[in-house]
């Protein structure tokens, strides 16, 4: 039996834990998830570590099962979001739950890190709340729910926490445990990088750069675009400076980003002995796990800096990459794994070719403001070598009881347009029938909001693969990723990417319908209808339906969207491309006028009652448009 972390009294030996995780996800004991990477990292350097999986968040006494900790209690919703895991671009609520034994939705309640907290609280008296992990992280100043469309403070004051983890949180729990076990009052702990604190009206505020305050953000829509711009201006660990948010009377002051993990250090991390395993307590699968058995991750962070990603405030423009050796060690152990059938379904990361991708000027990094190392230009001191990646995978391919090693993270095709080799050697040996790229949109004006290469990159890549496939005589496809309603997209430009579409020959099965998530560029344009860097207004799809008019607009090839692409052409005054012509998309026929009647002719509307409030559950077949990926944030 694989050693897990205690999730019973009879596991953890009847001694008093040192610290208590509770997270919203089922508990699997590997790596990609976050409580288990922080329970076993805090395991690794001398504490003892439960975790309270899923709890019933009615119930006060499923807090007490694990006994007092002898530290803290360390909170996060789980992997996601719990409102992204939750709920649609559409609000609608989700049939499935992608880190809950067999799906299961309704096992964690909306923002779970609130709920989660004030239990914990209730259940030990004076032991201190420790919040992180992706909801925590992104909402620890005032931000803007979609899902309430209104602003909301910082989750730190909300749920009542004593302390907040930004970004990752290796260093900063094992310095908190470390601290606390000393003796040192949570109170105390006001220093640490990575974290956030409140302070209460009458304590002295440090020196810092100040964010407008929760009540200008609610009266001035662009005051939340401000706040994300200079949150982004200070995420470098190197330079950032202390942020201080007031809310009322209280004031949330955040310590500069926490560095990075060294390749020595994820490596270390990367080869605890976990059981890459649920916990045995389940009975049915965690289809989360199931979606990534037989990848090994290679790298964190990206340098991308997308507009609509949190993945660059939250694991940092810096990538940091594994040891060549480590990840070889990994997929020897791999190999020796019961049921392991010599494929390697992923040898990736957040952007799998940034592996040893970083900036190359130590003294520039140092001061760097900027938000992304590729965006507008590529930034001079940004090394592209695509070496150490290639070296990696035709050393793993070459390994004993490896028979394949495919690459189905997210690749930046603008970079691997500067290596004619690396696409020959992906198309030839790395790609399993076919290859996930991001190219969003083909609008210019769309590209650069989101920050994304223009459209020509992707062309430029597209035909490059497509030749090394024919070279070598494969067939392996591309599989795009598009992205409708992005702020800055209207009619004019999701026309435009329809038509590039077409003339591309590129029929994307799924469509990702933009969501404003907090702390994002994106949805502070969303929010202000302002570009938050000059100032200049964007459009904005705000309503249901004309969000769901770009959506169809993307599946102008399907027979059963043409009445709704015929719709959105008439309403936008481009019925000229209702047709049967070369340059039209869709032919002549009727249009719906009434949007609902899409619904109830795809299997009707349905509704939970979900707290107290009657809510749309989602049809399978936006879900599956929706194309949310099981594992956080796996695109470039």
């Amino acid at each position: 039996m694989p050693d897990f972390l205690p999730m019973t009294p009879e596991e953890a030996g009847g001694a008093p834990l040192d610290v208590v995780l509770v997270t919203g996800d089922a508990y699997v004991d590997h790596p990609a998830w976050g409580v288990a990477a922080i329970g076993r990292w805090l395991q690794a350097h001398g504490f003892t570590v439960g975790v309270i999986a899923q709890p019933d968040w009615t119930d006060v006494d499923a807090f007490r099962v694990l006994g007092r900790p002898r530290l803290f209690f360390g909170v996060t919703a789980g992997n996601m979001d719990s409102q992204v895991n939750r709920y649609t671009a559409a609000r609608h609520l989700r049939t499935t739950d992608a880190y809950s034994p067999g799906g299961r939705v309704g096992l964690r309640p909306d923002r779970a890190t609130i709920p989660y907290t004030v239990r914990c609280k209730q259940a030990f008296k004076g032991v201190p709340v420790v919040v992180g992990g992706v909801e925590a992280s992104l909402r620890r100043f005032a931000h803007y729910d979609f899902w309430q469309d209104k602003i909301r403070g910082s989750i730190l004051l909300e749920a009542k926490a004593d302390l907040l983890v930004h970004g990752m949180g290796e260093r900063q729990v094992v310095e908190i445990a470390r601290r606390l076990a000393a003796g040192e009052d949570i109170r105390s702990l006001r220093d640490i990088p990575g974290t956030a604190y409140a302070l209460g009206g009458n304590e002295p505020v440090p020196p810092g750069i100040e964010l407008p305050d929760l009540a200008e953000c609610r009266a001035d829509p662009t005051a939340l675009g401000r706040l994300t711009v200079k949150l982004y201006r200070e995420a470098n660990p190197h330079c950032g400076r202390v942020l201080l948010q007031r809310h009322g009377g209280r004031v949330v002051v955040q310590n500069p980003p926490a560095l990075p993990l060294s390749t020595a250090e994820l490596d270390r991390l990367y080869e605890l002995p976990f059981a890459y395993a649920p916990h045995p307590c389940y009975r049915q699968p965690i289809p989360a796990l199931q979606s990534i058995q037989g990848s090994v991750t290679v790298n964190r962070g990206c340098s991308g800096g997308c507009s609509f990603c949190a993945l660059t405030i939250h694991q940092g423009k810096d990538v940091v990459s594994r040891s060549k050796d480590s990840v070889l060690r990994e997929l020897a152990a791999m190999a020796q794994r019961p049921g392991f059938n010599g494929v390697v379904s992923d040898l990736g990361g957040p952007t799998a070719n940034m592996f040893h991708m970083r900036c190359m000027s130590d003294e520039a990094n140092a001061v760097c403001r900027r938000v992304s190392c590729l965006h507008p230009v590529r930034c001079k001191h940004y090394g592209t070598d695509h070496g150490p990646y290639l070296d990696l995978l035709r050393t793993a391919r070459a390994m004993p009881g490896i028979r394949r090693v495919y690459v189905n993270s997210g690749i930046r095709y603008d970079l691997a347009a500067l290596d004619p080799e690396f696409i020959e050697e992906l198309a030839l040996h790395h790609t399993q029938g076919q290859l996930s790229v991001a190219p969003e949109h083909a609008s210019e004006r769309s590209l650069a909001l989101m920050k994304k290469p223009r459209i020509e990159y992707f062309t430029e890549f597209m035909e490059r693969f497509r030749k090394a496939c024919e070279d070598a005589g494969q067939e392996r496809y591309l599989i795009p990723y598009f992205q409708c309603a992005h702020p800055g997209t209207g009619p004019d430009e999701c026309i435009e990417l329809a038509l590039y579409m077409k003339q591309s020959g590129l029929r994307p099965r799924q469509v990702q319908m933009f969501m404003p998530t907090p702390a994002t560029l994106a949805t502070a344009m969303y929010v202000s209808g302002q570009d938050p860097f000059t100032g200049r207004p964007v459009v904005v799809a705000r309503g249901d339906r004309e969000r769901s008019r770009q959506r169809a607009l993307l599946f102008w090839w399907k027979k059963e969207e043409h009445p709704h692409v015929r719709e959105a052409l008439l309403a936008w005054g481009r019925g000229d491309l209702i047709g049967r012509g070369p340059g039209a998309l869709v032919p002549p026929g009727p249009a719906f006028g009434a949007w609902d009647r899409r619904a109830r002719r795809r299997g009707g509307v349905r509704f939970d009652t979900h707290m107290g409030m009657k809510v749309e559950r989602a049809t399978r077949a936006e879900e599956e448009e929706e194309s949310w990926e099981p594992v956080a944030i796996r695109r470039a």
